[in-house]
């Protein structure tokens, strides 16, 4: 009698059967373009030079008088790379500057860390409208965590007592 094979050399000699014939392309295979390949490119369009894809068109708020849909985009761009800080609060007046606060819960998170009390109320009406119609807020325990410090933080009454039933709300 002879030794008995391991399972490994079982599944070695199944791969090398005669039933088993793969037939590997050499070289590389022709790069196929994929739909989702095109709408990532067109999507890098429009937040690289501004580029509104067909797709976006009706889905886009119109843009405000003057304002280039470039520019909005840089400066929500500026909002979401700048350190905390300075750099920050800079580049939040200047989205201010050129119109309301957009729905966007990443830039309002980034907004929640601005000093200036009158900032935070025109912040808060915005999160407070975003709650009120049921859209989603990701990061939601962060923005929990910032609201309730600005009960402490901030000097103003109606900061202080708005940022913390909002906080509420949102557990």
């Amino acid at each position: 009698m002879g030794e008995k094979k391991s399972w490994r050399e079982i599944d070695r000699e199944r791969d090398h059967s005669s039933y088993r014939q793969e037939s590997r392309p050499s070289g590389r295979a022709p790069r196929i373009e994929t739909a989702t390949a095109e709408y990532k490119r067109q999507l890098d369009a429009f937040f690289d030079r501004g580029v509104i894809p067909d797709s976006l068109k009706g889905k886009l708020p119109a843009k405000a008088e003057g304002e280039s849909p470039s520019e909005r985009t840089q400066l929500l761009r500026a909002v979401r790379e700048a350190e905390s800080g300075k750099p920050l609060v800079t580049a939040l007046d200047k989205l201010k500057e050129k119109g309301p606060l957009p729905e966007d819960p990443e830039i309002l998170l980034r907004a929640l860390e601005h000093p200036k009390d009158s900032f935070l109320l025109d912040v808060l009406d915005v999160l407070e409208k975003m709650v009120s119609e049921g859209k989603r807020l990701p990061k939601k325990n962060l923005l929990i965590q910032k609201l309730k410090g600005l009960e402490f933080s901030s000097f103003d009454p109606r900061v202080q007592t708005r940022a913390p039933a909002l906080a509420s709300k949102l557990s």
